[in-house]
C-alpha cells in the first residue's frame, strides 16, 4: 500500500502504521462491501487504551467521548462534545490511503499530530516532504 501522511509519502508498505514501534492503525479491503476499512487503537495522554476501531466503527469507547462517521471513501473520528475531527482517513483507492488530519496519542502518551504539511510526534521536529520505500514493512513513525 501507499500512504500519504501529511506531506510525506510512504510506498510499498504493509497495510498498517506503527507509531513508536507499536501497531496503531491498519487498513484492509472488505470484499463483502468492496470498500476499505480502518482498524486502530486510541490512547490517552497516559498511554491508556480509550477506544478501539474495527471495520471503520467504534468497537470499544471507554468514556463514550468519540464518534465515528464513515462514508465509502472517508472515515472520520470526532470528539463527541465538540465535533472536533481528531482523525480523518481518505481511501483514495484500495492501495492508497491519505491522512492529512490527526490529533492522537501514542501508547507512550505522546501527542501525534498530522496536518496537510507534516506529521509530528511529541516535541520532535515536524517531518515533511519525505518519500520512503517501506519495502513491504509497516509505515514506522517515530
Amino acid at each position: 500500500m501507499d500512504f500519504d501522511i501529511g506531506s510525506n509519502h510512504y510506498r510499498n508498505a504493509a497495510p498498517s502504521i506503527e507509531i513508536e514501534g507499536m501497531p496503531h492503525l491498519s487498513f484492509e479491503h472488505n470484499r463483502r462491501y468492496n470498500e476499505m476499512t480502518l482498524r486502530g487503537f486510541l490512547y490517552d495522554t497516559k498511554g491508556n487504551l480509550v477506544a478501539k476501531i474495527v471495520e471503520s466503527s467504534l468497537a470499544f469507547n471507554v468514556q463514550g467521548e468519540f464518534e465515528m462517521r464513515s462514508e465509502p471513501s472517508v472515515v472520520k473520528l470526532l470528539r463527541r462534545e465538540t465535533e472536533e475531527v481528531i482523525l480523518e482517513v481518505k481511501f483514495l483507492d484500495k492501495n492508497r490511503v491519505q491522512i492529512h488530519k490527526a490529533k492522537l496519542y501514542s501508547i507512550k502518551g505522546r501527542s501525534f499530530e498530522v496536518t496537510p504539511k507534516h506529521w509530528k510526534l511529541g516535541d520532535d521536529a515536524p517531518r515533511s516532504g519525505e518519500d520512503v520505500d517501506c519495502e513491504g514493512k509497516p509505515v514506522s513513525l517515530k
